[in-house]
Order: structure tokens, then sequence, then C-alpha cells
């Protein structure tokens, strides 16, 4: 039976592989997982609990150029297991107690015929926003990876031009609010966002965009109590006020003409930072932009004549400013920055966003310079530029 699975899958090439993947693997192998994973639960610690999510949305046309139509609702189911924070760490005080995920989620698209379906893996975290007696409001944030099992193809799937690889990058984002049914079953009930792009790394990539409604049970076998958690003295004095913050990176990306050459993007930026308080900071500063596929652009285009002028095009400077989410020794930042100069000639406009996601090599004191590596993603509206890679120093 297995020698006659390999004939087909020779037989049929790379489409029917994805098939084989996606039904074989997911549809013999998941079940298991997944009563491996529930069988430890019912005999797990205080402080985990497993959430499953249903999703009710659409796939926006976010660009006037996406050619396919969206035919019908995107449904799909999440399994997220997590785990609360209780103290160990002064910051989880902080951030009101906050608590860690690994979601795994399926979506059917709209318009299977094109778009498909995806699967994602998403480590994530969820802090509480309010505090009533029956009710609870909570943001959840992740970012990870998915497999989509439809992309364009010139061929035979020419209108998909949203995305141009099966492998992409995730984001997950919900706003809810929960309520307390048993003592140990929740109520969640509120609205999610879920993107898929891959950076730009493949054209096309204009990406998929899905807001929905959600709404989800969260079982908890056994609860913390009161006791458990660790309250530390919060002192309200900022041990500092001002810093520096010094990064570098670089991108990859396909630009003007799909299946072509990929060019890299080099990063550099220097800016300050001001702490609102112990877990947020003000970052603002200047960022240097070297993009190799401009300059192949505006090289072989009437846009310019000499190697040096297409250089000084394709570099480009910018102003930016954006807000860090402290968790420890994670971090979250949304900035928004606009370009010093006039790049009319290129789409997007002057104006970009980037949200990035960092991680601080653990330092012995809050006074140390800090190294760090980072991911980001940078965007124009709702169009991915570039996922960028880096590293730095913050003191």
């Amino acid at each position: 039976m297995f020698n006659d699975q390999l004939i087909k899958l020779t037989a049929h090439g790379t489409k029917t592989l994805h098939v084989f993947c996606y039904s074989f693997i997911f549809k013999k192998y998941g079940l298991l997982l997944i009563f491996c994973i529930t069988s430890y639960f019912s005999t797990a610690q205080k402080g985990l609990s497993i959430e499953s999510t249903f999703h009710l949305g659409a796939v926006t046309k976010h660009s006037p150029e996406l050619t396919f139509d969206v035919k019908g609702p995107t449904v799909g189911i999440d399994v997220n297991f997590k785990f609360q924070t209780s103290g160990e760490k002064e910051w989880h005080q902080w951030r009101k107690f906050p608590q860690f995920g690994i979601t795994g989620a399926w979506f059917r698209f709209g318009n299977t015929a094109i778009l498909g379906n995806a699967l994602t893996i998403c480590p994530n975290i969820i802090t509480t926003l309010f505090k009533r007696k029956k009710w609870k409001g909570h943001f959840q944030v992740g970012t990870g990876i998915a497999y989509l099992t439809k992309k364009y193809n010139p061929v035979s799937n020419p209108e998909n031009n949203a995305i141009g690889s099966n492998i992409t990058a995730s984001i997950l984002m919900k706003f809810y609010t929960a309520r307390q049914l048993t003592s140990k079953v929740k109520l969640h009930a509120g609205i999610s966002l879920n993107h898929f792009s891959n950076g730009g790394s493949r054209l096309p990539n204009f990406g998929l965009n899905i807001p929905a409604l959600m709404l989800s049970l969260n079982y908890s076998p056994e609860l913390l109590e009161q006791s458990d958690f660790i309250f530390h003295n919060k002192s309200k004095k900022i041990i500092r006020r001002f810093g520096i913050d010094i990064q570098s990176g670089a991108g990859l990306v396909q630009r003007f003409s799909i299946g072509g050459p990929r060019y890299p993007i080099y990063f550099a930026a220097l800016g300050g930072n001001y702490y609102l308080n112990q877990q947020n900071r003000i970052i603002a500063g200047f960022e240097f932009e070297q993009n190799k596929a401009i300059f192949e652009f505006v090289l072989h285009t009437n846009h310019s004549e000499t190697e040096k002028d297409a250089n000084k095009k394709a570099s480009r400077l910018t102003f930016f400013i954006g807000e860090e989410f402290l968790f420890g020794n994670w971090s979250m930042i949304l900035s928004a920055g606009f370009y010093l100069g006039n790049f009319s000639f290129l789409k997007g406009g002057n104006f970009y966003t980037k949200f990035s996601t960092r991680y601080y090599l653990p330092a012995k004191s809050a006074l140390d310079r800090k190294i760090f590596l980072s991911i980001s993603l940078k965007t124009h509206l709702t169009v991915a530029e570039y996922l960028g890679l880096g590293g730095g120093i913050n003191f």
C-alpha cells in the first residue's frame, strides 16, 4: 500500500506531495497527538489549561491588485495549550500574571479552490486588560509559522496573487472577554485577526488578512489558588529613564518580477529610549537602509544614469518612533516611520510600519548592557516589504 502511494506521488509530483503531507500525516497522526496532549493535561500540574476556539470571518481584499474572488466565509479552529505564570519573575506581577501558550490552528479560506487551507503553529502570550466581578478582558498576540496548501502558480493557480510560497509567517491577535461558567470551564467571545505573509521573500506577496468573530471554551484541570501567586514589593521608582538603542540586520526580497532573483536589504538604526514605566518604553531614532532591489530597479530604468546615482536612490534614511512592550527577556515593538527624501517613483508611499520581536540575552542587572536578537516585519499599510533578522545592544 505504501509503495502504491509512492508511485502516485512520483506520478503527480509536488502537488500530490502537498496533499500527502496534509492528509496522510495530519489526519492519521493528528488525532494521536491530540490524544497524547489531552492525556497529559488530565494529570497536569496547576496552572495549565487548554482552549479551543472557533473562528468565523472572511479574507479581506486589502489591495485593488488582488485578483481572486472571496466566495464564502473563512472558518478556523485552533487549540491553545497555556501555562499561567504565578510570579516567579517580578515582571509577571507587573504584567498582571500573563499566560504563555502554543497554538495549533487550521483555517479553510473562503475560496478553497484558489486559496486552499492553512495549518499554523504559533507561540503566544495572553495579557489581562481589565477585571470585573464575573468578566475579564484579554489580549492575545503571537507569531509563528504556517503551511498553506495553495500558492500562486502561473499555470494552475494564476488567480492567487496573494501568496507566492507554501511556507509563510503567521501573526495572531485576539481581543476577547472571558466568563467563568464552572470552576474549571470559561467561555471566551471576541474578535481575532490572522495574517499570513512570506515577508516579500517570494512574489507575489500581498498576504492574507482574516478578521473574524471568535468563540471558545477554556478548560483548566486545576486552577491556581491565591496562595500560589508570589507578590513582590513593586517599587514605582524607575531604575533609569533614558537609554540608547543600536541595531543592524538584513532581509531578503524578491522584487519586480515573479520567479526573478532575490536581493538583500541591509539596515542599521540608532535611537534613544525613554522608560514610561518598568515594562514599557518609547523608542525613537533614525534608520539607514540599503536596498539592492531598488538599486537594480533604478539602474535599469530611466530613473538613473549612473551606478552612483542608483546607489544613492537605493539608500534610504528614515525617522521612526514606536513603543516597546517588555516581557522579561522578550519584547514586542510596534513602530512607524517615514522616509527623509523623495521616493515617489516607488510604490508604498513615504510611510511604513514595523512589527518586531526581540530576545535579550540574560544580563546580571537592569543597568547592564543588553545584547539582543530580533526579527521584524516591515510593511506599507497592509502589504509586507520584507522580513528582517538582526541584532543589537541596548544600554
